[in-house]
Formats: C-alpha cells, sequence, structure tokens
C-alpha cells in the first residue's frame, strides 16, 4: 500500500469537552462537523485503496499480503558477480559472470488508520460522538500488522513486489526491523521488509526407455553395504 498525500478538510475535527473553545464552522452542529471531517477521512480512503493495487506485497492471487500498512518507500538492488582466478606475477583472469538474487527492501508504515475492510479511525469517531465506545481499531490494526510480519517472515511462500513500473516475482521474506519513536509518535510503527528473490530450477526427469542400456544415469546418494540375511544368504547359495 502506498502513501500519498492528501487534502485537509475544511471543517476541525475536535470533540467539544471541558475546556475546549468551540471552533468556527459553517455546520449547524457538532455532529454534522464530525460526519463532515470523516466524510472526506472515508473518500481519501477509498483513493489510498484504490492506490494499494500499484504498491505492496501481494500472493500469487494478487491478494495483499500486509493490509494494515501503507508502503512508503521501495528499495531494489539487483547486481551480477564476476569470478576471478589468479594467474603469474600477479595478475589475474577475470571470467563467469553469475546475477546476484535480487533484495528488495520494503518500507511500510502502520498507524492503525488503514485495514483491508475500510478506515476504523472514521467509524470510531462517529461512534464516539454518541457515546458508543469498544475496542480500539487503532490497536486491533496495528497488531494485525505486527502478526502478519511474523507470519510472512517464517514461512516459504513466494511473493511479488508490486511497482506501477514493474512486478519483481519470486519473493521471499528473510527479515523485517520495525521501529517506533517518541518523535514519531509511539503509535507509528515503522518496518523495513526485506525480501530475497528465490530462483526456481527445473528438477530433473528420468525417461523411461525401450532398453535398460538407454536409459539415463541417475545418482541417488552413496549407498552403503549391509549384511546379507540368511534367508537370503540361503537362497543365493540354493
Amino acid at each position: 500500500m502506498v502513501m500519498q498525500t492528501v487534502a485537509q478538510p475544511v471543517t476541525a475535527n475536535v470533540i467539544p469537552g471541558a475546556g475546549v473553545p468551540k471552533l468556527w464552522s459553517t455546520v449547524i452542529s457538532d455532529a454534522e462537523a464530525v460526519a463532515s471531517v470523516e466524510l472526506d477521512t472515508l473518500l481519501q480512503s477509498y483513493l489510498i485503496k484504490q492506490a494499494d493495487k500499484l504498491w505492496g506485497i501481494f500472493d500469487s492471487s494478487g491478494t495483499a499480503v500486509i493490509t494494515s500498512g501503507r508502503v512508503r518507500a521501495v528499495d531494489m538492488r539487483a547486481g551480477y558477480m564476476i569470478s576471478d582466478a589468479p594467474l603469474e606475477n600477479g595478475a589475474f583472469m577475470s571470467y563467469n559472470k553469475v546475477k546476484r538474487p535480487s533484495e528488495i527492501m520494503v518500507e511500510m508504515l502502520c498507524d492503525g488508520t488503514s485495514m483491508s475492510y475500510g478506515n476504523l479511525s472514521a467509524i470510531s469517531n462517529l461512534l464516539s460522538t454518541t457515546g458508543i465506545t469498544g475496542a480500539s481499531p487503532e490497536l486491533t490494526a496495528r497488531t494485525s500488522f505486527t502478526k502478519a510480519l511474523d507470519t510472512v517472515v517464517a514461512d516459504l511462500n513466494l511473493y511479488h513486489v508490486t511497482t506501477p513500473e514493474q512486478t519483481y516475482a519470486n519473493m521471499n521474506v528473510v527479515e523485517y526491523s520495525m521501529r517506533r519513536s517518541v518523535e514519531r509518535g509511539v503509535t507509528l510503527l515503522w518496518a523495513d521488509v526485506r525480501l530475497q528473490e528465490v530462483r526456481l530450477t527445473a528438477s530433473n526427469q528420468l525417461t523411461k526407455t525401450v532398453k535398460p542400456s538407454g536409459e539415463a544415469k541417475s545418482f541417488s546418494g552413496p549407498v552403503a553395504t549391509q549384511e546379507a540375511t540368511s534367508a537370503q544368504a540361503s537362497s543365493v547359495s540354493g
């Protein structure tokens, strides 16, 4: 998911309370003020959700893997390695250029305001005006975010890292780091997810031939000799 620049609503969302001055607004009631702000928030959430299809980590079916975070940055590293062999008199020879597995670092943010089924903070704010409270949706989103990271870093699944210009396939999550600080807000989870390309090679297929002499050779590993049983020894001796 991608971070987008969103417009600031014209109506301030300030819940009335003791010591809180009433701000000027073009709406009639406090409920309309909250509804105006949250409607703008839901609209921006919809636009972000549409852009989320172009950014993020997806599985083979195109489903986002981490739905409660937003992509802030994507760093991609690709390269080749050239083998060197030493020669006489301090010389060397270079040969065999081999491609190294690609690595991608996806920087994701989670503050609890975005989940796969909509903006929970907007619904929570609307309910708070009527006095209806419950479990914190922001905490639920952050918990989902951390659990999703723990799941993908431990599995063996291959994912796609998608950007508007290119899709990088056969990537596996090998590491992630997370940090939070008072400067950015202790409720803002800042995660760096590192993925590495997995090379897929074809498996050997044994072909069946009419004559055993035409069968392709195969190696199944070293086999240690064992002492024959009494039944086997008697059958050999006749």
